[in-house]
């Protein structure tokens, strides 16, 4: 138990993801994929955002969880469980491990019939843009870099791009020309250099592209 108190103090990451408990395998299926697509992960049930242990019946989560990996996930993704028992409280918490996959990307369904693929950011699971798709197709997604090595030799306007996208969720062309007072054109280079090089991911499912960490 001791074990994942420490996860939960630390809060939801890139790998880490709180559940109250599982009631929409269309949702869930979001989650499972984004881990699977990305570097893995595990889904705590039975806990909620503000890190309050509050348990589940783990056969009850399980029923809905496989639903959501085998019919809503193409591929179905494979979960791993185990059941993580709070004596003093007698409260159970179900542990959901999603290993990275090497059959990516895991496509789901959406209500309209639309494909969609999703990556892990943080702690939210967001659409992957065509060309994360085409590099996980190709086998090719390339490995996080550290952002401290990605400053090396890039100028003024790229840093305080990052630094904003360390503090805020993400950020569109528009928004970054007005931070730093640039052309459309300057922007765009800017954007798509460190797209390629890996520093920043592109998305753009919605009218209007933006960019995350």
């Amino acid at each position: 138990m001791k074990k994942l108190q420490k996860i939960i103090f630390k809060g939801e990451n890139e790998q880490v993801d709180f559940k109250q408990t599982i009631s929409d395998p269309f949702k869930i299926a979001k989650t499972i994929s984004s881990f699977a697509n990305t570097k893995g992960g595990k889904i705590l049930v039975g806990v909620k955002d503000d890190k309050t242990i509050i348990g589940v019946d783990p056969e009850e989560e399980k029923y809905v969880l496989e639903t959501a990996a085998d019919f809503y996930c193409d591929p179905p993704v494979s979960l791993e469980y185990e059941e993580v028992e709070d004596e003093e409280e007698d409260k159970t918490v179900l542990v959901v491990k999603i290993k990275e996959s090497k059959t990516k990307p895991h496509v789901i369904r959406d209500e309209n019939q639309q494909n969609l693929v999703y990556i892990r950011q943080r702690d939210k699971s967001l659409p992957a843009s065509k060309n994360m798709i085409s590099l996980m197709q190709k086998g090719k997604l390339p490995e996080e870099k550290a952002i401290s090595s990605i400053l090396k030799g890039i100028g003024h306007n790229e840093k305080k791009l990052l630094d904003f996208l360390g503090k805020h969720e993400k950020i569109t062309q528009k928004q970054f020309m007005q931070i730093v007072n640039i052309s459309k054109r300057r922007a765009q280079r800017i954007l798509t250099d460190l797209t390629i090089k890996g520093a920043i991911r592109m998305h753009d499912h919605e009218k209007e592209a933006y960019y995350t960490l």
